[in-house]
């Protein structure tokens, strides 16, 4: 039995895992779904948290307290 959880989602499979579509017969529609995401993309700024990890925010929250917040929603350590 083949499920779609939406009109162009991914098929979900007998076992409940999604299905991954085949980018080669959605060419066109990858391009576009790419272009969207570097538009949305562009409003963002990078926010380093240590010196691994690296996140993506808005430019209102590019700045230490959110850093901080943003450290204590991932339970990470400070690297100092």
């Amino acid at each position: 039995m083949r499920r779609t959880t939406k009109k162009n989602s991914a098929a979900l499979t007998t076992r409940g895992t999604i299905k991954k579509t085949d980018l080669s017969q959605n060419g066109d529609k990858l391009s576009l779904v790419i272009d969207d995401q570097k538009k949305r993309e562009e409003k963002l700024f990078p926010l380093q948290i240590n010196k691994k990890t690296v996140i993506y925010v808005e430019e209102d929250k590019l700045n230490t307290f959110y850093a901080e917040k943003a450290r204590k929603k991932l339970k990470l350590e400070t690297d100092e």
